[in-house]
């Protein structure tokens, strides 16, 4: 991870970020949110889980099959913390094709909804932060590597969020997303969206810009 250069791609591509944000009427930002307070009151009903499923993608051929859904939404419930747990508790059930995954980009997403100071993992902030790669091996290999890439992923957010360029760059985001609601009569809740949130969301929109560039 080169700090200067994500903050320079950041900073010149801050209206590309708000612009990939905002699209659909903040559909970003509107699921993200009506997870975050259902999940504050414990509602966890089937509008919760499609919207879950539809805003972190669990749904699909790459994602989880209604089984291992089921056994997704009893750790989020039970509020289950421990990343290698989430990882075990969904390899042991057979996902489509009676393949065993471990799926570590839905585990983060999990631990987030719990605690949104946890960074996310997903392909395209793996690109851009140029994470290590998961590789393949014995379940012992793979869960050390799905964990040691967690590790460097809140590492590496570590180290973002205390650069005053990316401190400046979120007050300045933030600030423009506000106004950029406000225009488009969409309600802004601050106090939903932390600056790991905030952080991952723009490393998120960046790498459409990247892959595109």
């Amino acid at each position: 991870m080169k700090i200067k250069q994500i903050t320079g791609y950041l900073n010149k591509n801050k209206t590309e970020i708000v612009k990939k944000l905002s699209a659909n009427e903040w559909r970003h930002f509107q699921n993200y949110f009506l997870i975050k307070e259902s999940f504050s009151k414990n509602i966890t009903n089937d509008n919760f889980k499609n919207v879950f499923c539809a805003f972190y993608v669990l749904n699909g051929p790459m994602g989880l099959n209604n089984v291992q859904k089921s056994e997704f939404f009893k750790l989020l419930s039970q509020k289950e913390n421990n990343l290698e747990k989430i990882l075990k508790r969904l390899y042991e059930i057979p996902s489509y094709g009676q393949k065993q995954k471990l799926y570590l980009s839905f585990a983060t997403k999990l631990l987030h909804t719990i605690d949104n100071n946890l960074p996310i993992y997903d392909r395209n902030i793996a690109h851009v932060l140029n994470l290590k790669k998961q590789t393949t091996g014995t379940l012992e290999t793979k869960m050390k590597n799905r964990v040691d890439i967690y590790n460097e992923l809140k590492k590496n957010f570590d180290l973002l969020l205390k650069n005053p360029e990316i401190i400046k760059y979120l007050k300045d985001i933030r600030s423009e997303i506000y106004n950029a609601t406000k225009i488009d009569h969409f309600k802004w809740k601050d106090n939903l969206v932390s600056n790991v949130k905030l952080l991952d969301s723009s490393l998120w929109a960046l790498y459409f810009f990247l892959k595109n560039h």
